[in-house]
């Protein structure tokens, strides 16, 4: 045990700890206003980080191959897909479904599945990989061979039911993460420029969208937030979070009113998971921001680095699965803080408020962490260079 934590790799370790320690202080101060008591909520997220630690060391010690095993894959798909049921049929929480009420805490299994799906397709890419020379028909036609559709059949019952929860947040990032394991997994690159352009026309041209279709009246609650970021002045108590959060960090400035020192925290509804950016920002400034976002630029470009190092296609893949999920998860978040996308209740990545999302997305890291603790060779120049470099020095 001792001698895999000598090879532990602080690159990934250190910020994703410093993250959430700062979580932890963050949560604590979001929740001083009048609708929750601080120290409850400082005490339920200290417990939830030791909880997603001890998850985090579960998969740096497990078995990485165990994960591999397509019944075990199946399995786990299978439960995250009834939970996301018995999710949907619970009551709504803020116009939505997607939580399981267990008392003190609830459950998102959304969160989990966004893990299971890296998981899958991690696997699935490595089984099923893309051919070269077959061109983008050749890689569809992998996905469609007898046996292999039913194989995709929990993979598309999550996606349906993260659509209709609704939790078009998480069904954008989910889907985002999915393609671009696609374009990791060995596409051309004529098709890896058709899918990113395709991706940011359908980013780009969503406010064109919804003005010409002229859903400002809608009264579906997904349609009314795409409509309220879209123009948030036009119904001012339904964009009112948006609104309250430009006030947030305006008022912050560079460094901040102090810690514990938000006016504006208690007119935010979600100020310590959704908008918990927006109190950071008025309590402690924009340099926080620089320093949170710093540290997930770490974590991430760390990831990505240990992607490309890796020669187990299984393991790049996770591994650039998890960047991407980290990446949208913070831009999504960041998004709507700022008012550059629609507000979805994306929670920022080991920051916000709340148990689902950090240990599930404490355990992935652990199982990063694995990976990377793993004895990697390194590569080794090949004798052309060699004799190149010989050739200079002369």
């Amino acid at each position: 045990m001792f001698k895999k934590l000598q090879r532990l790799d602080y690159w990934i370790a250190v910020p994703f700890a410093v993250l959430s320690l700062l979580g932890i202080v963050m949560v604590f101060s979001a929740t001083q206003n009048a609708y929750l008591a601080p120290v409850m909520s400082f005490a339920k997220q200290a417990i939830f980080v030791i909880v997603g630690w001890a998850a985090a060391f579960m998969t740096f010690k497990i078995n990485r191959n165990a994960l591999r095993s397509p019944a075990l894959l199946n399995i786990l798909l299978f439960g995250t897909t009834i939970l996301m049921v018995i999710a949907r049929l619970a009551p709504a929480v803020n116009g939505a479904h997607g939580w399981i009420n267990l008392g003190q805490v609830t459950l998102q299994p959304v969160e989990l599945a966004k893990i299971m799906l890296i998981l899958y397709f991690a696997h699935w890419f490595t089984v099923y990989p893309w051919k070269p020379g077959k061109g983008l028909g050749g890689f569809v036609r992998t996905w469609v061979q007898p046996g292999r559709p039913a194989k995709l059949l929990w993979p598309i019952a999550i996606l349906v039911l993260t659509l209709i929860m609704p939790d078009l947040g998480n069904l954008f990032i989910t889907v985002s993460v999915l393609i671009l394991m696609v374009l990791a997994s060995g596409v051309k690159p004529k098709a890896n420029l058709i899918l990113v352009v395709i991706f940011f026309l359908m980013l780009a041209f969503l406010p064109q969208i919804i003005s010409a279709l002229d859903l400002k009246e809608s009264s579906s609650y997904a349609v009314r937030r795409l409509s309220n970021f879209v123009d948030p002045w036009y119904n001012m108590d339904q964009s009112r979070q948006l609104l309250y959060s430009y006030y947030a960090i305006s008022h912050g400035g560079l460094f901040g009113v102090g810690l514990g020192n938000s006016l504006i925290k208690p007119y935010l509804p979600e100020s310590n998971t959704d908008f918990i950016m927006a109190v950071a920002t008025e309590e402690l400034g924009a340099v926080l921001v620089v320093v949170v976002l710093g540290l997930m630029m770490l974590l991430i470009g760390r990831l990505v680095v240990l992607g490309i190092r890796q020669k187990s296609q299984y393991n790049r893949l996770f591994l650039y699965g998890l960047a991407g999920l980290l990446t949208m998860q913070s831009f999504v978040n960041l998004g709507g803080v700022l008012g550059l996308l629609p507000i979805t209740g994306v929670v920022f990545p080991f920051i916000s408020g709340g148990g689902s999302s950090f240990v599930f997305f404490s355990a992935a890291v652990g199982y990063a962490l694995n990976i990377a603790a793993q004895n990697v060779q390194p590569t080794r120049p090949s004798p052309q260079d060699d004799a190149a470099r010989r050739e200079l020095k002369h």
